[in-house]
């Protein structure tokens, strides 16, 4: 990977960087006999790269070896073959837990954004950046497509299944089928889900959706198209560790649309009105840390694009970032002295033409991590992310660390 041009003021440390900085020092023989008799405990996960954000965009690229960064956007222009989007590499999920945020990628793994205290070691001193781990899932990943991506009690987790609707692979189901990563793994780690678990994948069960419904219950579904006699069964439960309890074809459409806005929590409810009647939206797409997936709410607009929301409700005060696919948008805040939500124009990166964002969040208090790719149709061509520093003129508008 390429240092990023320095004048865009972001700096981008290699892994192979951060480890030379981690190792120097010299060591006496002894000291080497004694290394050699006791080894030293295997040293904690280092991180892809450290970034120090800056007012310019840095722009990566998936590719089969990971996140790839690129001179600018416009170096993603038919760099990748136009496929399904369940077969494409690209980003069908985002959470945030306090100020770290995590994506996870179709067909390759997951990516978490973590808060970073220096630019070469936790242990050295520097300017803060953020730390970016890559836990991919190797070839096994690569057969499979995400149908879910939630927070699971405290970890986040990715739903695997087998989609048949553009390629048979003549793969299996998977089998684990729900994936985390520990603290210090470099891989994903197989998460036992007692509600999915019921249906074993060695007996043919694939399950392709798990979700949270407007009512609090956790819906999915589990095929086994492969069976004698196939089934296709309908599911919920209030809580992932319980056995789930049939339901309606009716009652599982309705679990898939968005909640209106009495049902959003307050100020997001607020919030959202004022942002739709800014920026327009059918919907709005919701990530925040005060919820364990993305949560979808019913707009004001009409058609069928949509509104990108981060939302935080913190020390500053609570504040939503809504932007449509094409970047543009609006801050909304709302401080204890003000009646009405204050809503200021905003904007990320401009992307080129057939190109979207398709999801936003902060990491550590002050920085974007927005998800983009290339559509056309029901297809995804070059996909990955785009991290930048939070504008300096709204910097006292978006609340800092965690929510009280």
């Amino acid at each position: 990977m390429k240092k990023h041009n320095i004048r865009t003021g972001i700096i981008f440390l290699p892994l192979a960087l951060a480890g030379i900085l981690c190792s120097c020092g010299r060591h006496s023989r002894a000291e080497s006999v004694a290394d050699a008799v006791q080894p030293e405990p295997a040293p904690a996960l280092q991180p892809l790269a450290v970034l120090q954000a800056g007012e310019y965009p840095l722009w990566f690229q998936f590719s089969e070896t990971g996140p790839v960064l690129l001179e600018s956007i416009a170096g993603a222009q038919l760099s990748a073959a136009l496929v399904p989007w369940p077969l494409a590499a690209y980003v069908p999920g985002i959470l945030v837990a306090g100020d770290e945020l995590f994506m996870a990628v179709n067909r390759d793994g997951f990516l978490r954004f973590v808060p970073w205290p220096g630019t070469g070691s936790p242990d050295r001193d520097g300017p803060a950046g953020l730390g970016l781990y890559w836990i991919s899932g190797g070839e096994f990943w690569r057969q499979y497509t995400v149908g879910a991506f939630a927070l699971v009690g405290e970890k986040p987790a990715a739903l695997l299944y087998r989609d048949d609707r553009f390629l048979d692979s003549g793969a299996e189901v998977p089998g684990p089928r729900t994936w985390t990563w520990g603290p210090d793994s470099a891989e994903p780690e197989a998460l036992a889900i007692p509600a999915l678990d019921e249906f074993p994948p060695e007996e043919g069960w694939n399950v392709d959706t798990f979700r949270l419904g407007p009512d609090g219950f956790w819906y999915y579904r589990v095929l086994r198209p492969e069976a004698a006699r196939p089934e296709i069964r309908l599911l919920r439960t209030v809580d992932p560790g319980l056995p789930g309890e049939e339901v309606s074809l009716g009652q599982f459409q309705n679990s898939a649309l968005p909640e209106p806005l009495s049902a959003a929590p307050a100020p997001l409810g607020d919030l959202l009105k004022a942002a739709f009647a800014a920026a327009g939206g059918a919907s709005a797409e919701v990530v925040s840390p005060e919820f364990p997936q993305q949560r979808h709410f019913a707009g004001t607009g009409e058609g069928g694009t949509g509104l990108l929301v981060y939302y935080r409700n913190g020390p500053a005060g609570p504040c939503a970032v809504a932007i449509l696919p094409d970047g543009q948008g609006v801050l909304v805040s709302l401080n204890a002295a003000a009646e009405q939500p204050e809503v200021r124009p905003f904007s990320l990166p401009p992307l080129p033409e057939g190109f979207v964002y398709t999801g936003i969040g902060l990491a550590a208090g002050d920085v974007f991590c927005a998800a983009w790719e290339e559509q056309e149709e029901f297809n995804i061509g070059a996909a990955g992310f785009m991290v930048i520093k939070n504008p300096l003129e709204f910097a006292e508008q978006i609340p800092q660390g965690n929510a009280d």
